[in-house]
């Protein structure tokens, strides 16, 4: 199978590329907008929800201010007590209960009909249409209403209007679907013995409270405690258990009275109809956007390929280590024309890189035979002390012939371990040869005391670091007066090696000292004296970074130098 060309491969990736991209913010703003119908939707309906439950609660206080000014008038309580005698008493109180009922009823027209109802069923009721007295049948689930009045007395109990039944006298007066708001007048702790103020609020009146939520094809219904409807837009729902209807999209609202709750269903249809229009008009923006992509990046593919291939063959000819290529024409694309000049350019200093190789691999052939021929040095250095300590032990000089032996001693480290670090051990084996040395110079004059605990010797420490120190004491400290004492103490912290070499001087001057220090310090070229401690100083932070230090200061009649470095190199 022949495999595509790379210039093919080039425009369906950036095709693919671009289609892919317009594909996730399509998906993105898709998902966006039909979430933000949804909210939208439900927005609308929580603002609509709280225009109706203030429309609702003021007629619901309506009523309720006009029965507790009829609970204030002595007929209720004469009728709640049966305080009459003989029919005619009764019959002129039934009059005067029905026309307070009927004035009731005309100055709030929210009412569908008022009513006031004794425990053992005997009633009084006015209505829009009719006037009635007589007996109504409690039923149980009446009166379980009522024994519920008499424990929350005076609060009202609003109930669906089926709890009346079919053929009673309330319910032939009310006709009507309704809510009832029943109220105790307080008479008696038990139902039977009470007498109760009802309500009746037409369930149309209710309607027209919450219908502003109904829009876009959507219904509502308002739910009791007990999610009964008691109120709906639409018809065959009216006291049946609520349950919520399919491919609806459901916004609640809870009332906050009487535990009532409203319900907006709002079908799923209506607000994709909106997202359907919005995906049309994408895919026709894709589509078109699709054609506008797959024209440009032919167009443009053809004009970046020409420099691309070009630096293609430069670097198939650099591949082959043909390093001799030329530079293409310009194309007139800066970004590729200058990467065809960088590349062009990059070889050619390859070239020379690789011509100043081959003479650098020429020179470390040269300058390895030099290097066998200085080995020679040191060799020849050690042949001669050795004749100078043999001539000098067969004329009895012998503390000529020890003097050569401890050189020897001090000088082979020097040429044969090139490293710059050593073992502490290493180093006291130095400076032991060392002050030994200096001791035959001064003939015992010298007391010398090394302080270094035994976990310590097997330490990495730099190389020479002490014999710059303790020199400088014999060249500027000496006291010509007394015989010199030099102690020595290396120990280690958390923060790294902390070392003092104390002298006996008695006239070394604060000031010198103090100088000097702060010329360490600062890296300042030391003058020629100072040399040693400068070179120390130098070796210790190139191995340990800039916290290495050495602080000489005047102790007494010693002279004290302190040498600070943390404990592994840097």
């Amino acid at each position: 199978m022949k495999r595509l060309n790379w210039k093919v491969k080039l425009v369906i990736t950036i095709i693919g590329a671009i289609s892919l991209v317009v594909a996730v913010l399509y998906l993105v703003t898709y998902l966006f907008f039909s979430a933000q119908l949804k909210r939208n939707d439900e927005k609308i309906a929580q603002m609509n929800f709280r225009q109706a439950e203030e429309n609702l609660e003021q007629i619901i206080k309506l009523g309720i201010r006009d029965a507790n000014r009829y609970d204030m008038d002595m007929m209720a309580w004469t009728f709640g007590n049966r305080e009459f005698e003989g029919d005619s008493q009764r019959t002129s109180l039934t009059r005067k209960m029905i026309l307070r009922f009927e004035e009731i009823l005309a100055i709030n027209p929210n009412l569908s009909a008022a009513a006031q109802m004794n425990g053992d069923g005997e009633t009084v009721i006015a209505s829009v249409s009719k006037n009635r007295t007589g007996i109504t049948q409690v039923s149980e689930e009446l009166r379980a209403v009522l024994e519920e009045s008499t424990k929350n007395y005076p609060a009202f109990q609003w109930v669906p209007g089926d709890v009346l039944g079919e053929d009673e006298v309330l319910s032939k007066a009310v006709e009507e679907p309704a809510v009832l708001g029943i109220r105790s007048i307080g008479r008696s702790d038990r139902a039977e013995e009470d007498s109760f103020i009802i309500l009746s609020i037409s369930e149309e009146r209710i309607r027209r409270c919450y219908e502003s939520v109904v829009y876009n094809g959507s219904q509502a219904v308002l739910l009791d405690e007990n999610n009964r409807v008691i109120s709906s837009t639409k018809e065959g729902l009216l006291y049946q258990e609520f349950e919520p209807e399919k491919d609806c999209r459901i916004v609640v609202y809870p009332l906050s009275y009487n535990n009532w709750t409203m319900v907006n269903m709002i079908p799923v249809k209506n607000y994709q109809k909106e997202i359907r229009t919005f995906r049309n008009f994408s895919l026709v923006i894709i589509l078109t956007a699709a054609v506008c992509v797959i024209f440009i990046a032919v167009i443009w593919s053809r004009r970046y390929t020409a420099p691309i291939q070009n630096l293609m063959d430069n670097m198939e000819k650099v591949g082959k280590e043909q390093l001799d290529i030329t530079l293409p024409e310009r194309t007139g694309l800066c970004e590729l024309d200058n990467l065809n000049r960088e590349f062009c350019e990059t070889v050619r200093k390859l070239k020379m890189y690789i011509a100043d190789l081959q003479q650098a691999e020429k020179d470390k052939a040269a300058e390895e035979l030099k290097a066998l021929q200085y080995q020679i040095n040191p060799h020849f250095l050690y042949n001669s002390l050795n004749s100078i300590r043999w001539m000098a032990m067969m004329t009895n000089n012998v503390k000529v012939a020890d003097s050569i032996v401890m050189l020897t001693r001090i000088i082979t480290p020097v040429f044969r371990n090139p490293s710059l670090t050593w073992k502490i051990r290493d180093e006291l084996e130095f400076i032991d040869n060392y002050i030994g040395m200096m001791m035959l110079r001064y003939s015992g004059s010298l007391e010398y005391k090394m302080e270094c605990r035994e976990d310590l010797k097997e330490e990495s420490f730099p190389r020479f670091v002490l014999q710059p120190v303790i020199e400088n004491c014999f060249v500027h400290c000496r006291n010509k007066a007394e015989d010199m004492k030099i102690r020595v103490a290396i120990d280690k912290t958390e923060a790294g090696f902390v070392i003092e070499v104390r002298n006996t001087a008695e006239y070394a001057e604060e000031e010198r000292l103090a100088q000097v220090t702060e010329q360490l310090r600062n890296t300042k070229e030391a003058s020629g004296e100072d040399v040693g401690l400068y070179n120390v100083v130098k070796r210790l932070r190139y191995l340990y970074g800039e916290e290495c230090s050495i602080i000489l200061f005047r102790e007494k009649n010693e002279v004290v130098s302190r040498i600070s470095f943390p404990g592994m190199p840097s």
